[in-house]
């Protein structure tokens, strides 16, 4: 409850007042003042900020509501405006707007793996809802999204188990007491449809509804999307010290997915036909990717559905007290395609004519159902002359997940007939896989952290954190004579039990309200079952890896707080790798290994002045190295990591013309990337991906406050590129695509 109203009230008769008083007498005054009722209103302080601007100066994704200047840890924000004027739809395009990430295609073809710092952010620990972890391989699409944001580095004293290059936690949309809803419309090439809504009820005083609801269908050549989605959110007790918020969320996907592509020879020297070799690495074919090379009965199809209850209790002004549970099952099932070409084939004779040979990838299925529970305090106090702030909590998860995998006729490299590059023919279909149970697991786990940020003087804070985790999990799997039978033959069961200490710690010097500097050390950790995979007594009897990262940076506020800026310089190690010895190799795995990648990553968002906003994100990696590996892969030692480009970065800027005419632009790229070479994580010798810019273009025309147009280009000049990288193969960046956008607000 906040007494706002009365101090506008008071403001608003300022002026009438004064002006009274000098000529009317006194009593007349008094007699108004006394007449005035009391006014009490409640409200949201930013509301809906982020989607009227690129820059934010806030975050929750360190555990409570911190400034972005008191994380001793680099964090990329992208806004809700941002996703909206690049029409950036799923996370995986948005997150080609933030330097230091590149992608990794699986061997299923379709999946996104994600790397940072040179580092997977996996799946199972790395990514985040609102804080919370957000398991299991989907389809994520922004429609629910307020906003993006990327902390790098070790951050497991926070989130417990996860990888070493960082975490990507997305902030969903929340109920506002407004009433306000907006709905857009979406058509593009490629029969593309898009539609949302953002529907905001206010229901009482202190409660409102919030739905977002999303289709997308679209299809090119034999590539299709066909998905659509659903999230109402309650909240009530807004603006009070009690705030309960209950919400659903819903995402149902069924497309074709794009089909891989084998690497080509670069020239047609000796030695360069179809085969790849060190002096002649493969590269990207010269082939549009709206062309389609898969078959009709290639499917992608993933169901994406949990609820979540929340409550934040309000200790004082500067402290509250928030919980939540979530509990969410997901499935998926797909069968992808690679396209290779015939004997001879390389760059200087790839041609329409080229005969293309389609191999069905491994068809995979899976159900996954997960149950997160966490709490965390944070406080302000006053303790032995110095302030702190406080911020500890707990949190404890289940997970439960099967796997199936396909028998019969149909299954790993299996014919998909042929075609010309030139005539592509998705026609050719089969019959659908058929599946038999592999693999299935239930693991647990708790943790509780304590943090504390205390100022020491007026321009220092020290930061330390720690952390502990407790876990456990039962690992079956099932093996079979033959790939005929769906007869299990036998079952291997594991268990994997242990735990974990994290740490964090800093230093910032924030000698003015604009400036802030850091230095900080934070450890990771990820343990042998951490992509649930690992399901033999070999790898469930391997303790945890461990990373550390260390970090210098700087955090400027310029232009009267218009403009931010990030700086950082790091050094990311995981110094105990699992690796295998030849010695060993049948029994254990021995945590040996050694990798780290150092470089140094910029930032800059905000307005240069009213009419003119930016955001540019670029990171340059300096090295990224294996420094020892097991004496199975000895020659790997001292290769470079594969994905991991020198130059990663973007920038999107937009200008206010008129007030009705806008216009905006950005540029997104890498330098020359190259796949992962085998299992070692070593960078490959014989295939490369070239570097490359892709330019995005908008122009928006708002016919009043609440209606606008907006014409967007993606990849304005067609630039053929690689995206998702596999040793065999590459999925090739989105090809140029043009959409209109008409967005009704009331």
């Amino acid at each position: 409850m906040l007494p706002l109203g009365a101090l506008a009230a008071g403001f608003g008769l300022l002026l009438p007042a004064a002006h009274a008083q000098s000529t009317a007498p006194a009593e007349a005054v008094a007699t108004q003042e006394q007449a005035l009722p009391e006014i009490r209103v409640r409200g949201s302080s930013e509301p809906r900020s982020g989607k009227e601007a690129l820059q934010t100066k806030k975050t929750n994704i360190g555990k409570g509501t911190q400034e972005l200047r008191d994380i001793p840890q680099s964090v990329t924000v992208m806004t809700e405006k941002l996703l909206d004027d690049a029409k950036l739809d799923t996370l995986k395009q948005a997150l080609h707007y933030t330097a230091g990430i590149t992608f990794a295609a699986t061997e299923n073809g379709t999946d996104q793996d994600i790397r940072l710092r040179g580092f997977p952010v996996a799946t199972t620990g790395d990514l985040m809802i609102d804080g919370m972890k957000d398991p299991s391989q989907y389809d994520r699409d922004t429609f629910n999204y307020e906003r993006i944001e990327v902390m790098r580095g070790s951050a497991s004293m926070l989130f417990g188990r996860g990888s070493t290059g960082g975490v990507v936690n997305q902030v969903t949309k929340k109920p506002m007491l407004a009433d306000q809803s907006d709905v857009t419309a979406t058509v593009g090439t490629g029969r593309y449809f898009r539609t949302t809504g953002d529907f905001n009820i206010r229901t009482d005083e202190d409660a409102a509804l919030r739905i977002n609801a999303m289709v997308t269908r679209a299809e090119n050549d034999g590539a299709q999307v066909d998905k659509y989605g659903i999230a109402p959110t309650y909240s009530w007790g807004l603006g009070t010290r009690n705030e309960f918020t209950v919400g659903l969320f819903h995402l149902k996907v069924d497309n074709v997915p794009q089909a891989g592509v084998r690497y080509v020879g670069a020239l047609g020297a000796a030695g360069q036909t179809n085969g790849c070799t060190t002096a002649f690495p493969c590269s990207v074919p010269d082939i549009s990717a709206s062309r389609f090379y898969g078959i009709d009965s290639d499917y992608l199809i993933g169901e994406a559905t949990y609820g979540t209850l929340s409550h934040r209790y309000r200790l004082s002004e500067t402290g509250e007290w928030r919980t939540q549970i979530r509990v969410g099952s997901y499935e998926r099932s797909q069968w992808g395609t690679t396209a290779g070409f015939a004997a001879g084939t390389n760059a200087s004779n790839l041609s329409d004519a080229t005969v293309i040979n389609r191999v069905g990838l491994a068809p995979r299925k899976d159900r996954y159902e997960g149950l997160y529970l966490q709490s965390d305090v944070s406080e302000r106090v006053q303790a032995a002359g110095l302030t702190h702030e406080l911020l500890g909590g707990i949190d404890a998860a289940r997970e439960k997940a099967k796997r199936w995998g396909a028998w019969g006729s149909i299954g790993t490299n299996y014919n998909k007939g042929s075609t010309t590059v030139g005539a592509t023919d998705s026609d050719f279909s089969t019959g659908s896989p058929v599946y038999r149970p592999t693999e299935s697991y239930d693991f647990q786990s708790v943790g509780a952290f304590v943090q504390d940020l205390v100022q020491i003087a007026p321009a220092w804070k020290l930061l330390g954190g720690l952390r502990y985790d407790r876990f456990s999990g039962d690992f079956d799997s099932l093996s079979y004579p033959n790939a005929q039978t769906n007869v299990a033959s036998g079952k291997t069961g594991t268990s994997l039990s242990d735990d974990m200490v994290s740490y964090r710690a800093g230093v910032l010097y924030q000698p003015s309200a604009t400036q802030s500097y850091h230095l900080s050390y934070g450890t990771s950790f990820n343990t042998s079952a951490d992509t649930y995979r690992y399901v033999t007594p070999q790898t469930a009897n391997t303790p945890p890896e461990k990373s550390r990262n260390i970090e210098l940076g700087a955090k400027l506020d310029w232009l009267g707080g218009r403009l931010s800026t990030r700086a950082a310089l790091f050094y990311t190690e995981k110094y105990n790798e699992r690796t295998t010895d030849s010695d060993f190799a049948g029994t254990a795995y021995l945590l040996s290994g050694k990798r780290h990648s150092q470089g140094v990553e910029f930032d800059v968002v905000g307005r240069i002045t009213r009419d003119w906003e930016v955001y540019l994100s670029y990171a340059y990696m300096e090295e990224a190295k294996i420094d020892k590996i097991g004496s199975a892969n000895a020659s790997v030692a001292g290769s470079y990591v594969g994905l991991t480009p020198k130059h990663t970065g973007s920038v999107w800027t937009s200008y206010q013309v008129n007030p009705q005419l806008r216009v905006a632009g950005g540029v997104r790229g890498a330098s020359e990337n190259r796949p992962l070479q085998g299992n070692t994580g070593a960078a490959s010798q014989t295939a490369r991906v070239p570097g490359y810019l892709v330019a995005d273009a908008m122009l928006e025309y708002t016919f009043n406050p609440d209606l606008y147009a907006q014409l967007n280009v993606t990849n304005l000049t067609n630039k053929v590129y690689g995206d998702q990288l596999y040793p065999g193969f590459v999925i090739l960046g989105e090809a140029r695509s043009v959409k209109l956008t008409v967005g009704k607000r009331f």
